[in-house]
């Protein structure tokens, strides 16, 4: 429950509160489940504050400093909180529902279960943060700095991570099903079991990635890099992997039937045991690869 002392004094404006706690940083803050939706509390300090089930609805505050606070099931729905330093916050099953959250960091914050639908978190910083199980559906997270966090079971449905750092994520088992990732950095990313139907790679790149066991039924991957790819066990149908790079890629027993690979480095690949009937391999490169028991095209086998 919050401190009745604190709350008033923070009544009295951002920049007296400011002082008050640069003269005072020994007292713990404390305005758990207090109202202070709509609120201007435009580059205030709450570093460390507890502010858990507290009402921050459509309140502005931006620039604000909050870092390792306590924000666990806090509502931030439609809050401005753009530019804030998130840095190891516990916004755990927070709601931030269509918050503007550009440019904030959140590098190392726990946002578990939190919801961030229809969010603004373009150019976001959220370096080695845990995301496991967070709703992001249809939040724009383009140029998102999201490299070594955990995503695993998160909701992405149409999501917008164009150009977005996912280097070394682990996207384990989630959902980004029509999400757009152009351009976005996937390197050693780990996609396992996660569901990418109909989702856009174009020119992504996904260097070592591991999808195994993926869903990538009617994905598009042009021009993507898929060097030394484990895609083992992933559901490939009508997807279109058109002049991407698979070279080294791990595709073995793979049903590759009717497959879209126009142009497609597939040299040094492993394609063991591959079935390849049907697949329009037009320009493609297949040098090197491995192609022991695989099922070819009849112009392979010519």
């Amino acid at each position: 429950m919050a401190n009745a002392e604190q709350l008033a004094r923070l009544q009295t404006g951002v920049e007296d509160w400011n002082q008050w706690r640069s003269d005072n940083p020994e007292i713990d803050i404390d305005l758990s489940g207090a109202n202070l939706s709509q609120q201007q509390l435009i580059a205030i300090n709450l570093r460390q504050a507890n502010l858990s089930g507290t009402n921050l609805i459509g309140s502005r505050l931006t620039g604000a400093n909050l870092s390792q606070a306590n924000l666990v099931q806090a509502d931030l729905s439609g809050a401005d909180v753009n530019r804030v330093n998130l840095q190891e916050a516990d916004l755990t099953q927070a709601n931030l529902l269509g918050a503007d959250l550009s440019e904030a960091d959140l590098s190392q914050a726990n946002l578990t279960q939190a919801i961030l639908n229809r969010s603004d978190l373009s150019n976001v910083k959220c370096v080695q943060s845990c995301l496991s199980q967070t709703s992001l559906v249809g939040a724009d997270l383009s140029r998102a700095q999201l490299c070594g966090s955990d995503l695993s079971q998160a909701n992405l449905m149409r999501v917008e991570l164009q150009r977005a750092d996912l280097s070394q994520t682990i996207l384990s088992h989630a959902n980004l099903t029509e999400a757009r990732l152009l351009n976005a950095d996937l390197q050693e990313a780990m996609l396992a079991g996660a569901n990418l139907t109909g989702t856009r790679f174009n020119r992504a790149n996904l260097t070592r990635g591991n999808l195994e066991s993926a869903n990538l039924k009617e994905a598009t991957l042009l021009g993507a890099v898929l060097n030394s790819a484990n895609l083992q066990g992933a559901h490939l149908a009508a997807a279109n992997f058109s002049g991407a790079d698979l070279s080294y890629a791990n595709l073995s027993q793979q049903n590759l039937q009717g497959l879209n690979l126009t142009g497609a480095n597939l040299s040094h690949a492993c394609l063991q045991g591959a079935d390849l009937t049907d697949a329009i391999l037009k320009d493609a490169l297949i040098e090197g690869a491995d192609l022991s028991g695989a099922i070819l095209p009849t112009l392979l086998q010519e």
